[in-house]
């Protein structure tokens, strides 16, 4: 059930409704499609006979006023509430702040069903654990927390869970998985944050952060991440700040929010490469062509949603310079033009922006992209390009971690 209608008939027809490479998946639609195993629609009353009822909605946070936007889970479960049979399992998967499902999910069915839950219907959580280009061998090896009001309800979970993944199934309480999975998003942000910050030190004082990061790694306990030009997705800019509101009123996880703040500042901090950069050009802002590469949140998607893109395209639009956007995934955009084609995009540009790690960037040709570009200026926001490898094309070359290293 969605309430896009094209996706519903993309889906409907067979069809994969999202552009990105996500292995398996086109051809796992097509097969169930065809033998009427699966069937979209946006009628919540087709389904009043299922006996399970997943809900994955989106769930998104309002940093400013520090709360959680969750009209689109009350308002599916709300009408899963006007449909669902006695003796139903219901399972939230979306990420929400602990406490959401006894205190939002479990009311709001109770009142609109007229039934009770753990007497007339069983209810749980169970956070997804999916991404982008992994969706099926994530949804079918990674183990889940099986989140449930009471023992039959861990019955019902695990006799579905079972049949979709061969990983470890863990019975717990609700809000255990609830924390669960705000835990592990927000853990993977940390990591990303330290990574980020780390990365500004070595090119303050003028070290690569990359050779500093293969040393420290060599012990087994270190995994230091890669830096980039900001973190996007509908998750973890936000599942910060769910689990953050979860303990609302008794306890603020300060480390926590201000890793999410790091992170958020990475389009900035490109910003600021840019300028230094083009002021060593000798082109001033307001008379330059910025061509920036890639607008999805993650590389091989078309998803734009919390895109680190927009908040550099943001920074950077006021300043007179005329700005040219590429991504061959995303065809288009609610506020920007995006282009589809490279060449138009970096034709006589003054700096190219490396903004996401699409394989077409990654493997571009040098050599073609020095004769397109009016001045031979690469920002590499996702350290793709070896800065030597610019180097020897011409470029003058700057990147996140890189020591300040302006490479000419």
């Amino acid at each position: 059930i969605d309430i896009d209608e094209k996706k519903i008939d993309k889906l409907n027809q067979g069809q994969y409704p999202i552009d990105g490479e996500e292995p398996g998946i086109e051809d796992l639609i097509s097969s169930v499609v065809s033998k009427q195993n699966l069937f979209a629609t946006t009628k919540y009353g087709d389904a009043a006979d299922v006996d399970a009822w997943i809900v994955c909605v989106q769930t998104p946070f309002n940093v400013a006023e520090f709360k959680p936007n969750q009209r689109a889970l009350r308002g599916a479960v709300s009408s899963i509430g006007k449909h669902m049979k006695k003796g139903c399992l219901v399972v939230v998967e979306s990420t929400i702040p602990p406490g959401t499902v006894e205190e939002v999910v479990q009311p709001i069915l109770e009142e609109i069903s007229g039934m009770k839950a753990g007497v007339d219907f069983s209810l749980g959580h169970c956070p997804e654990r999916v991404k982008p280009g992994l969706l099926l061998h994530n949804l079918t090896t990674y183990g889940r927390a099986l989140g449930g009001i009471d023992s039959n309800t861990h019955d019902l979970m695990f006799a579905l869970y079972s049949k979709i993944t061969s990983g470890e199934l863990s019975p717990v309480n609700i809000k255990t998985a609830e924390v669960v999975k705000t835990f592990e998003n927000t853990y993977r942000d940390a990591e990303i944050a330290i990574a980020n910050d780390f990365a500004k030190y070595c090119d303050a004082v003028g070290v690569d952060f990359f050779d500093v990061r293969e040393l420290v790694n060599i012990v087994e306990s270190r995994n230091l991440h890669l830096p980039g030009g900001g973190v996007g997705g509908h998750c973890i800019p936000k599942d910060t700040w769910l689990l953050a509101y979860g303990a609302r009123d008794k306890y603020k996880p300060e480390y926590l929010t201000k890793a999410r703040e790091i992170n958020d500042s990475m389009p900035s901090y490109v910003a600021k490469l840019t300028l230094e950069g083009l002021e060593k050009v000798g082109i001033a802002l307001d008379n330059c062509k910025i061509a920036i590469l890639g607008m999805s949140y993650l590389e091989e998607s078309d998803d734009v949603r919390n895109s680190p893109t927009e908040s550099l395209i943001e920074i950077l639009e006021n300043s007179g310079a005329k700005i040219m956007i590429h991504d061959h995934y995303v065809k288009e955009h609610p506020n920007y033009e995006i282009n589809v084609e490279l060449e138009k995009t970096v034709q006589d540009a003054d700096v190219i922006i490396l903004m996401v790690a699409h394989k077409l960037y990654s493997q571009i040709d040098l050599k073609w992209l020095k004769g397109m570009v009016k001045t031979p200026f690469l920002v590499d926001a996702r350290n793709i390009i070896e800065p030597k490898d610019a180097k020897a094309h011409g470029f003058n070359y700057t990147g996140i971690g890189r020591g300040s290293e302006w490479c000419e």
